[in-house]
């Protein structure tokens, strides 16, 4: 063999040697980091906030009590978890919009409980609701009889959404989604919750069955009939001091009076969204499907800052008198927007700016089965069931008061 071969050999196995060394280091620093993640996937999938929102959504519904899914350190992906509740439910009754619907119940629509389900949180612009019409139209949903809708006004201002999330893909699957989870949870220093969440199956005060650390910590999450079960800690902070308090932050009397956010400047209405969400509810109207419209309300206080507010006025007017006009002229009845002292409140019967108490909300779909023609689908709803829920409400907050302190 001649003295270059064996040069060669020796150069190869010292360099082979120097990258198994190299592999080994970077192996035993990155194994501490391997073995957290193995233990943080493991605590995530054992709090149900790595169960894929259809999984969870089906698990949930085989229950036969009342489950709550409150998941919290993967994105809300609101899109995925009620798209799979629509198509599970097959819902006469469905409810959509933002989380300003969400406190509406099957409660209120005896004895048609079972036919209803609330998409709120499903949609979060126009674009969604064409998304939504289409779906409806391709046949990828099924037909309700009856759709509620909740129509914000920034759905009608111009630079508000530009796309549509109703197909996007989960995030529970991507890696991305994975390190921005752990980051999270890093962040706000919330190992001790995921792995308190890993062993404590109920939900404080309610008692309800969990999935999701929201869930099992906070108490807090969507029911089975996808409303939404706000933190009992709040409604056992109102029984100690029943005062409105603005939980938005910032609140939402705050971003009214400082533009800010969905109150940013310029509010100009955009003709194309307006023609847009009149155009996908005449569609699903075509379609045989009775629409409501709903106009979620607001806090008194942010109703009269909004009347008050300059800059934001034009924008306000139409939505307030000139957008129901059009949805009447297109055939599409309304509960049009309001604030409590309107009928008789206050603000104890909001949550917060521009969520409404189920009682509130409730009351308002009575006065939509009552204006509802009388071959309505809702003219099924016992209204005497419905006003006895509202007259017996324990608080302006909720129908009922959990029984046991908070911890």
């Amino acid at each position: 063999m001649s003295h270059s071969s064996i040069s060669n050999s020796k150069v190869k196995k010292h360099a082979s040697g120097e990258i198994w060394l190299f592999l080994r280091r970077i192996l035993t620093f990155l194994f501490p980091f391997l073995i957290i993640s193995i233990i943080l996937e493991f605590g995530l999938w054992k709090t149900g906030d790595l169960w894929a929102p259809q999984y969870a959504l089906h698990q949930q519904q085989a229950s036969a009590n009342e489950s709550i899914y409150g998941p919290r350190f993967f994105s809300d992906q609101f899109n995925i978890y009620k798209l799979s509740g629509i198509r599970y439910r097959h819902p006469s009754i469905l409810v959509i919009g933002s989380s300003r619907v969400m406190q509406i119940r099957d409660i209120m629509f005896h004895p048609l409980e079972t036919e209803f389900y609330n998409g709120g949180g499903l949609l979060r612009n126009a674009f969604d609701l064409e998304a939504f019409a289409a779906m409806l139209m391709r046949g990828e949903l099924p037909l309700p009889k009856v759709l509620i809708i909740g129509i914000d006004p920034w759905w009608l201002r111009t630079n508000y959404g530009e796309t549509t999330w109703l197909h996007d893909s989960d995030e529970r699957f991507s890696f991305a989604g994975h390190i921005e989870a752990f980051r999270q949870i890093v962040k706000k220093g919330a190992f001790q919750k995921v792995f308190a969440a890993t062993s404590s199956l109920k939900s404080p005060v309610f008692g309800h069955e969990t999935i999701g650390t929201f869930a099992r910590i906070d108490g807090t999450g969507f029911r089975k009939d996808g409303s939404s079960l706000y933190p009992p800690k709040v409604l056992l902070e109102f029984m100690e001091t029943p005062i409105y308090v603005d939980r938005e932050s910032p609140s939402i009397i705050d971003r009214i009076q400082m533009a800010r956010r969905e109150f940013s400047l310029p509010a100009v209405i955009d003709e194309k969204r307006v023609n847009l969400i009149v155009k996908a509810l005449s569609l699903i109207q075509k379609k045989g499907v009775e629409v409501h419209a709903f106009m979620p309300p607001f806090s008194t206080e942010a109703f009269e800052a909004l009347e008050t507010s300059p800059p934001l006025n034009q924008w306000w007017d139409y939505y307030k008198n000139e957008f129901p006009k059009l949805l009447e002229k297109n055939n599409i009845m309304l509960v049009p927007v309001s604030h409590p002292v309107q009928f008789d409140l206050n603000d104890t019967y909001m949550f917060d700016g521009w969520h409404p108490s189920e009682v509130y909300i409730g009351d308002l779909m009575k006065r939509m089965i009552e204006q509802a023609p009388d071959s309505s689908y809702l003219k099924n709803v016992n209204i005497e069931n419905l006003t006895a829920l509202i007259e017996k409400a324990s608080i302006p907050l909720t129908f009922h008061l959990p029984s046991t302190s908070y911890p």
